[in-house]
C-alpha cells in the first residue's frame, strides 16, 4: 500500500559474512535448501546458481520473498529467469504473515548480508521481488539498502513517499492480479514512481481467492525490464542475442492476448514492448502489428468499456468511503443492511458479468473487505465506546463472514454490557460459519454470566456436540 507513515529506518549496507553456511557447496543448476542464516537460529533459505556459473566474475542476484515462506517452490519459479538472463536466485524460508513489515524488514537483513558473503556478487545488480506481503517487504527494502537496481511487486506493494530517496532510482517492476483490490494499490505506486522518473513497468495476471504467484513466463516478461534496464545503464554488457529471444517472447505474449480476443490488452503490451525494447540497437518494428488491432471494432469497444470501467470503479470507491466513514463516525446500524445488499450485490455481478465487469466486481468486493478491515483496526482497540465497537465488528461480519475475529469481539463486547440477544445471535451466525475452536468460546473475557447461561452452553452444543456447562438433556 501507499502510505505516509513513518517508521524506524536503519542504514544498512552489505557485509560480507564468513561464517559457516560459505563452507556449504552448492551444485550448479540445483535448488539447494534449508541454508541456515548464521545470524538467527531460526531462518534458512533456498538458493540456486545457474549452469553458467562461476565465481570468476560478479554477478546479478534476485533476492525472492514468498508470503508463506515456500522458499523452494519461489526458487522454483525463478529458475528459468536464472538460466536465461542469468542470475543468482536466493529465496527466504521465513513465514511473513507472522509479523509486521517492520519486524520482517529487520530479520531478512542477515540473509542478505549472507548471500552476499558467500558469492562473488553484482552490487549494481541487486534485485528484490515479492508475492503479496513479500512485495510489501520488497518496496520497503530500497529504503534501506541503497544500491538496490529493481523491485518485482507481485499482488502487492508498500511505499513510503516521505522517506523516498529520488537519488536512487530503482526500477520498479509490478504485477497484479487482476481481480483483486491490490492491483489499483499498484497501480498508484506505479504511477507515481513514473512521476517521479523512476523506471517502472506494470503486467498483470489472473490469480484465484488464494493468491499466488504467476506463471513462469510471467515472471520472465516482467525480470526481462530488469536485464534490459541494466544494459541501458550500461550495468550488463549488451547481448542482442538475449535481447531478442526477450523481444520474441514478449511478442509471442502479446500475440496470445490477441487470438484470446483480448485486443486491448494486446494493444497495451505492444505498446509497452515498444518503449522497453527502445535504446537497445534492435531493429524492432510493431506498427502493422499495431495498426491491425486498433483499426478492430471489439478493440475500439473494449477500450471505451475499459475506461468507462475505471472512472465507475473509481467513483464506487468514493462513494463507499464517504459513507462508511459516515456511518462508524455515527454507528448507523440502520445502514447495516444497505452494506449488506451491496455486497451481495457484487458478488451476483462478479456471477453475473465476464471480463472487465466480473474483475471490477471483484476488486470492489476486496476494497469493502480492506476498507472495513482498516476500520476495524483502529476502532476495535481503541477507546472509542462499546456501540462504536460493535458497528465496526457487525461490518467485519458483511465483508468476511468467515474471520472468527469480528464475531469473537461482538460476543465479548454485547454480553459484558449485558445485551445477551445479540451475542447469541453472533455466537450462532459463527457457529454456523463452521468455526469449532470451544475452547475459545470459553476464554472470552469479561462475559462470565453469559458463558455459565443455559442457552450459551445449549448454542454450543447443537454445533459442536458438547458443551462445558448445563449437561444434555437426556
Amino acid at each position: 500500500m501507499m502510505k505516509k507513515i513513518p517508521f524506524l529506518i536503519l542504514l544498512l549496507s552489505f557485509i560480507p559474512q564468513l561464517g559457516s553456511a560459505q563452507e556449504i557447496e552448492i551444485p550448479l543448476g540445483k535448488i539447494v535448501d534449508s541454508i541456515p542464516v548464521t545470524d538467527s537460529t531460526a531462518s534458512n533459505f533456498a538458493l540456486y546458481l545457474p549452469q553458467n556459473f562461476n565465481d570468476k566474475k560478479q554477478w546479478p542476484v534476485i533476492f525472492v520473498f514468498d508470503p508463506e515462506g515456500r522458499g523452494r517452490a519461489a526458487t522454483q519459479l525463478f529458475r528459468a529467469v536464472a538460466e536465461e538472463q542469468s542470475y543468482i536466485i536466493a529465496a527466504s524460508n521465513l513465514n511473513l504473515k507472522k509479523d509486521s513489515l517492520k519486524n520482517n524488514i529487520n530479520k531478512v537483513g542477515p540473509f542478505i548480508n549472507q548471500v552476499d558473503g558467500m558469492l562473488a556478487i553484482d552490487r549494481q545488480q541487486v534485485y528484490v521481488a515479492g508475492l503479496s506481503e513479500g512485495g510489501q517487504l520488497a518496496t520497503a527494502l530500497p529504503f534501506i539498502y541503497n544500491n538496490i537496481s529493481g523491485v518485482l511487486a507481485v499482488e502487492n506493494a508498500w511505499i513510503n513517499t516521505e522517506y523516498l530517496n529520488t537519488g536512487n532510482k530503482f526500477m520498479f517492476s509490478a504485477v497484479a492480479c487482476d481481480t483483486r483490490n491490490t492491483m489499483l494499490v499498484l497501480e498508484e505506486i506505479e504511477a507515481y514512481l513514473d512521476k517521479e522518473n523512476f523506471p517502472t513497468e506494470m503486467n498483470f495476471y489472473t490469480c484465484d481467492d488464494e493468491v499466488e504467484w504467476p506463471v513462469s513466463g510471467v515472471i520472465q516478461n516482467a525480470v526481462s525490464g530488469f536485464t534490459l534496464n541494466a544494459m541501458k545503464e550500461g550495468k550488463r554488457p549488451k547481448d542482442l542475442d538475449l535481447v531478442k529471444d526477450l523481444f520474441n517472447a514478449e511478442v509471442d505474449y502479446a500475440e496470445v492476448m490477441r487470438r484470446k480476443r483480448n485486443y486491448y490488452q494486446a494493444f497495451e503490451k505492444l505498446k509497452q514492448i515498444e518503449d522497453k525494447y527502445d535504446d537497445l540497437d534492435l531493429d524492432i518494428d510493431l506498427r502493422d502489428k499495431i495498426k491491425n488491432i486498433r483499426r478492430n471494432k471489439a478493440f475500439r469497444q473494449q477500450r471505451r468499456d475499459y475506461r468507462d470501467l475505471v472512472s465507475t470503479e473509481k467513483a464506487k470507491q468514493e462513494e463507499y468511503v464517504y459513507y462508511m466513514e459516515t456511518d462508524v463516525v455515527t454507528s448507523n446500524f440502520e445502514n447495516i443492511g444497505w452494506w449488506a445488499a451491496q455486497v451481495e450485490g457484487l458478488k451476483e455481478n462478479e456471477e453475473k458479468f465476464s471480463g472487465y465487469k466480473e474483475k471490477m466486481a471483484s476488486r470492489l468486493q476486496g476494497f469493502l473487505d480492506n476498507l472495513s478491515k482498516n476500520y476495524y483496526d483502529a476502532y476495535v482497540n481503541s477507546q472509542a465506546d462499546s456501540r462504536s465497537k460493535i458497528f465496526v465488528s457487525i461490518l467485519r461480519t458483511i465483508f468476511d463472514k468467515n474471520d472468527p475475529e469480528a464475531y469473537l469481539n461482538i460476543i465479548k463486547i454485547a454480553g459484558h454490557d449485558g445485551d445477551h440477544e445479540t451475542a447469541l445471535l453472533y455466537l450462532d451466525d459463527l457457529l454456523k460459519t463452521g468455526f469449532d475452536d470451544i475452547n475459545a468460546l470459553y476464554n472470552i473475557e469479561g462475559i462470565l454470566d453469559l458463558k455459565l447461561s443455559e442457552e450459551y452452553n445449549s448454542k454450543i452444543r447443537e454445533y459442536l456436540g458438547e458443551a462445558k456447562y448445563y449437561k444434555a438433556e437426556s
